[in-house]
């Protein structure tokens, strides 16, 4: 008789991590997930730089085809890319119905890869069809590392785990080093498959993931056997299914093209039949040509005039320069009469007024000069309030950003920190805390942020803030989220517990109902009995 699968089709829906030190076999146990998702016919998209991914085209035999999965990049690619061709096969893979490698073992450098995956994934996150597709990131810590390497490619990657769902994605993230994968991305993860695990820092890296998901008292019984795992056994971990489960993966049915000979064996290949995908071949082929053609009017210029001397330039202050430097002053100036007067406010008592810069938006702003220019008046300056400042970490910034992108809707700084994947204390916390208020780029009213600068919008109703939130925390938090906006008279926690297909009580039901409840989402109308919070953040 057939074993069962270690995950069932359910848990192949979730967003999972796959983790273990090399040579556990990590990569192969989630090529079995992937050959079972493809079964299914679901869409499933790989992000391969290590070119080992291939084998999916063919089965183990090295002679059958297998899948019909489309090879971007790579020695074995239906169509080459180049650094410069991600937002093109972003564009061209979003559309599409077919499941896709890409596979980048041949870009070259690390900082080509980065540059890739900045186009591509921006691409397909803004070109999403909405329809369920896996994302499956190999070497995931590549593209979010713990120390940001290419902050843009790295928001990206918060983004996608953390609200990817409501586009359509469901990211799988594969590693072998959790300590150096970054925390807010894996903490978004809602089960692990973890193998063999030999370094005490990967191990104590899924705390802040256990912390945040799981029951803690199974903590030591995981993190005690993955020392010990042999190639191919695991642990299944998925809190919000009730799933805590040794398990070893079957074997795969397509080529092992990932497998490392051992000494004096001869590395195993296969050969592929090529599939017919000339259109997307046009399109990667254009946007090359199109990149190219500024070199070649450049050197067409110089060979017309070989003769002609460099004419001397007398240099004149840049006035992009100038207006920063100026930006800049003004900026420091505003922040601390802003800082003074939120202690002037504060003392008295009253509320502030929050709005109290207005910002013109892209398209005001035309219409205004249209008509500025009719009338001789000034031309409108068009300015964003979410503009970086210099003068912030990239943890204060996300705040910030948030407070700015939600208003005139306001938040405590515990909710802010659950909306940016974070944990509102510890050291990083609190420094980013303390430099939005001492440097006056927000106030606190009544335990709540308000920025001091933000664009001028419709409050978000309430239905809208449901749905942020439901894309924002982890299962079974969201699904019970979900539940209880429904009832808006409340509802027992039997009744809930049954809606959701779940038991009231247990580590996975415990930690929930908590996160829900720190952060204002629902509150007890009567004994068991829960009601939606006051989830408009105090809107005005």
């Amino acid at each position: 008789m057939t074993e069962p699968y270690p995950l069932s089709d359910h848990a192949l829906d979730d967003r999972i991590a796959w983790l273990g030190t090399s040579g556990a076999g990590k990569t192969y146990a989630a090529g079995t997930a992937v050959e079972k998702l493809l079964d299914r016919k679901a869409r499933v998209i790989v992000v391969d730089p290590l070119g080992v991914w291939w084998g999916l085209r063919v089965k183990a035999n090295g002679k059958d085809q297998a899948y019909p999965v489309v090879i971007f990049g790579g020695a074995r690619a239906d169509i080459p890319i180049t650094e410069h061709s991600g937002r093109v096969v972003g564009e061209a893979i979003a559309a599409a119905s077919e499941s896709c490698l890409i596979d980048l073992s041949e870009l070259g450098t690390k900082s080509a890869e980065r540059r890739f995956m900045l186009a591509f994934l921006d691409a397909m996150y803004r070109h999403a069809s909405g329809e369920p597709c896996h994302l499956v990131f190999d070497e995931a810590d590549l593209w979010a590392p713990q120390r940001a390497i290419e902050p843009q490619l790295q928001s990206l990657m918060e983004n996608i785990v953390r609200r990817g769902r409501v586009k359509g994605y469901i990211p799988w993230l594969i590693t072998q080093r959790p300590a150096v994968l970054s925390k807010d991305v894996l903490s978004q993860a809602d089960g692990l498959v973890a193998m063999k695990l030999t370094s005490s820092q990967d191990r104590a890296a899924l705390g802040a993931w256990i912390e945040g998901q799981a029951n803690k008292s199974d903590e030591k019984r995981m993190l005690a056997r993955m020392a010990t795992l042999k190639r191919g056994q695991g642990v299944v971990w998925i809190p919000a299914r009730g799933v805590l489960d040794d398990a070893t993966f079957p074997e795969k049915l397509t080529f092992d093209s990932s497998a490392t000979p051992k000494r004096g064996e001869v590395k195993r290949t296969a050969s592929l039949k090529p599939l017919d995908l000339g259109k997307l071949k046009e399109q990667i082929a254009a946007i090359e040509t199109e990149r190219a053609k500024p070199k070649q009017g450049k050197a067409v210029a110089q060979q017309t005039a070989p003769n002609m001397q460099p004419t001397p330039v007398i240099m004149q202050p840049d006035p992009a320069a100038l207006l920063a430097a100026e930006e800049t002053g003004y900026r420091s100036g505003y922040q601390a009469a802003v800082r003074d007067l939120g202690k002037a406010v504060e003392a008295l008592g009253v509320e502030p007024v929050a709005q109290f810069v207005p910002v013109v938006g892209p398209a005001q702003a035309k219409r205004l000069a249209d008509y500025a220019a009719k009338r001789s008046l000034p031309r409108p300056v068009e300015r964003t309030p979410s503009a970086p400042s210099s003068d912030l970490n990239s943890g204060a910034q996300r705040l910030l950003s948030e407070a700015q992108a939600r208003f005139p809707c306001r938040f405590t700084w515990g909710q802010l920190a659950a909306l940016t994947g974070r944990k509102a204390r510890g050291g990083a916390f609190n420094t980013a805390k303390k430099s939005l208020v001492d440097g006056g780029h927000v106030f606190e009213v009544n335990g709540f942020v308000v920025p001091a600068v933000a664009e001028q919008r419709p409050a978000m109703t309430r239905d809208e803030l449901v749905e942020l939130w439901i894309n924002v925390l982890p299962a079974p938090a969201n699904e019970l989220l979900a539940v209880v906006a429904q009832y808006p008279k409340g509802i027992s926690a039997p009744n809930l517990a049954e809606t959701t297909g779940r038991q009231p009580r247990g580590g996975s039901w415990n930690s929930a109902i908590s996160m829900l409840r720190s952060n204002g989402l629902i509150k007890e109308a009567g004994r068991g009995v829960f009601v939606l919070g006051d989830i408009d953040g105090g809107a005005q």
